[in-house]
This record gives structure tokens, C-alpha cells and sequence, in this order.
């Protein structure tokens, strides 16, 4: 059942054919650290393509980096050896996936901030769910989101709430843009928007 209601969900973002490969590769890899290139069932040229597609919606993540641990610094790897990995928060997500038959980014989260003091979840919760109804394309200069977290009092520090986020692939940042800038930026993973009810 669990297995019929991931690719069911899936079709709701994504071409058949396109949820049909990437419901098999989180069926057959959620479980693991990380996912070799060579145990990714595809022909090559699909599998390069849905590898491709898997991380720009940030469901898989390159191991392989520039230097820094930014999504955007991350680097494909098609050798056979390349490594992947699915970021915590999407785990979570395909799980509420599996039991209900949709997202449930309000189960995700608590599920993924395990080791945050239970009194605080919700506080993050609601940072999030504030940012991501005003983060464009998924990017939020970090000013605004000290202006959320100043409303909303929480008795954790902002810099730890970032760090947390960051750790449970909630969120990265974006080094080049705030190179460019002068200002910190940071991207949302995209899969935390496939719950449309968590934006209401």
C-alpha cells in the first residue's frame, strides 16, 4: 500500500514515467546513508536525467562538493561510485507519504527535529511555514527571516535555528548569491512545498 501511495502522490508533480523511476529509487533507497550511482536500477541515459531531476528538486544530494556544504556547491557524480543522499526532512516526508497517501510537512518536521526540545517545535514549525509564504522561487535573504523570528519569541538563538535546518535539509545556503549580494541568502528544499496545506 505504502509503495502504490508514494507513485499515486508523486504524479501530482511529476510526469509518470518520471514518478514511476524516482517512487523505485526512494522505495529501494530511503533507508540508506547514502545511494551509490551503480545501484540506481535505469538506463544510463535515464538515469542521468532523473539523478539530474532528483537533485534539482532536492530529493537526492550529490555528496561530492566544491568545498562547502551548500546544495548549490554540490557536484553530479556519474561514476559508478558517485554517491547521493536524501536529505532527513525528505525522508520524513516520504514516510507521512507511505502512511497517508499525502505530504505532511507539519509530521515531517516534527519527526525530523528529534533532538530539538519539544516545547520549541513549535516555534520552528511556524518560522518555517512564515518563511516559506514569503520566500521567492524558494530563496529568503536571512534579514527577513530574523524579522519572523523576532514576532514570534522564540528562546532558541537564530544562528542555532539556521544550523538546525540547515543539518535536517530544511534548508541551504546559497553562497554564490550571497557573494553577489553582500546579504545572506538561503533556499527552502522544494519537496516541503509539496504540502499545500502547511502554507494555509
Amino acid at each position: 500500500m505504502g509503495k502504490n501511495n508514494l507513485f499515486n502522490a508523486l504524479l501530482n508533480w511529476f510526469p509518470k514515467s518520471d514518478a514511476f523511476f524516482l517512487a523505485r529509487i526512494l522505495d529501494n533507497h530511503l533507508h540508506k546513508e547514502t545511494i551509490c550511482y551503480h545501484e540506481i536500477e535505469a538506463a544510463e541515459r535515464q538515469k542521468k536525467d532523473l539523478i539530474l531531476m532528483a537533485f534539482e528538486e532536492r530529493i537526492m544530494i550529490p555528496v561530492k562538493s566544491r568545498g562547502s556544504s551548500a546544495w548549490e556547491d554540490r557536484i553530479l557524480d556519474f561514476a559508478n561510485e558517485g554517491r547521493y543522499f536524501i536529505p532527513p526532512v525528505v525522508k520524513a516526508i516520504v514516510n507521512t507519504i507511505y502512511d497517508i497517501g499525502k505530504p505532511s510537512c507539519d509530521t515531517a518536521v516534527r519527526t525530523t527535529l528529534t533532538n530539538v526540545n519539544q516545547e520549541d517545535i513549535g516555534g520552528f514549525i511556524q518560522l518555517l511555514q512564515t518563511i516559506m509564504k514569503h520566500a521567492g522561487n524558494y530563496t529568503f535573504e536571512t534579514g527577513l527571516l530574523k524579522i519572523f523570528f523576532n514576532e514570534i519569541s522564540m528562546d532558541s538563538d537564530l544562528h542555532d535555528v539556521i544550523d538546525i535546518f540547515v543539518f535536517f535539509g530544511i534548508m541551504s545556503p546559497c553562497v554564490q548569491r550571497s557573494l553577489m549580494t553582500g546579504l545572506s541568502w538561503y533556499e527552502i528544499n522544494s519537496t516541503l512545498y509539496w504540502d499545500k496545506a502547511f502554507l494555509l
